[in-house]
């Protein structure tokens, strides 16, 4: 019951949504502000004690076919880095000009199962770096002997988001203002039966990365949290 409660105002921003639909149509995409997104320069090859792993880069699991792939993301990026200590982590990003309901980028506990990984609880939490607090989403995907802790959140126009009712909150909310979002998914990931240990790894590896990532491109990973850095 408190549950449903809680998601009561949510509810009936989505019915508001629907009855004003006709009337309301979005007309502004903040994707079409974006040009020449080019996700491969702007995330370093190398930073910290990170490199990437030219050997390993087939440890990336891309949960979409290529045809959907095209469908949904306007540029994507996969790369496998290594540090020192021999720790590998896995980077995807995935970014798409129109986060309307069908093309909005897929999240993972959706199409990791759709490729077979069985999904385990999803855990929302806070990654603190700095004056700067960003919203993740956590959760395990396992298939056969292959587990794998994951930690994401999504871009969602000026918002980030986690899981399935904050990006559509976002969405519906943009659409209200006749505002078309656009959309980067951040996933981070590694091989690992030790989820705690993989986790703090995790998040040492994105404050390393958002460190190093140029001012003119922090909005697109951040939104208007990068205001606050």
């Amino acid at each position: 019951m408190a549950i449903f409660t809680k998601n009561i105002p949510f509810l009936l921003m989505m019915l508001a949504a629907a009855a004003a639909a006709p009337l309301l149509r979005p007309t502004t995409s903040l994707g079409s502000e974006q040009s020449n997104i080019d996700l491969a320069t702007m995330v370093p090859t190398t930073f910290g004690d990170w490199r990437t792993d030219e050997t390993n880069t087939s440890l990336v699991v891309n949960p979409e076919v290529a045809e959907k792939l095209n469908k949904l993301y306007s540029d994507t990026l996969t790369r496998t880095y290594i540090n020192g200590k021999g720790e590998r982590i896995m980077l995807s990003l995935a970014y798409g000009r129109n986060q309307n309901r069908e093309l909005q980028v897929h999240k993972p506990e959706v199409c990791y199962v759709a490729q077979g990984f069985q999904i385990g609880p999803l855990t929302k939490t806070d990654i603190s770096t700095g004056n700067l607090t960003i919203p993740v989403m956590r959760l395990t995907a396992q298939l056969g002997k292959r587990v794998e802790p994951i930690t994401y959140w999504i871009r969602s126009g000026d918002d980030l988001v986690r899981g399935w009712i904050e990006h559509n909150k976002s969405r519906i909310s943009a659409g209200l203002r006749g505002v078309i979002n656009d959309g980067l998914l951040i996933r981070v990931s590694s091989i690992s039966t030790d989820e705690p240990k993989a986790y703090i790894t995790q998040e040492l590896f994105i404050k390393e990365m958002l460190l190093v990532i140029k001012p003119e491109f922090r909005q697109m990973f951040l939104g208007n949290a990068s205001n606050n850095t």
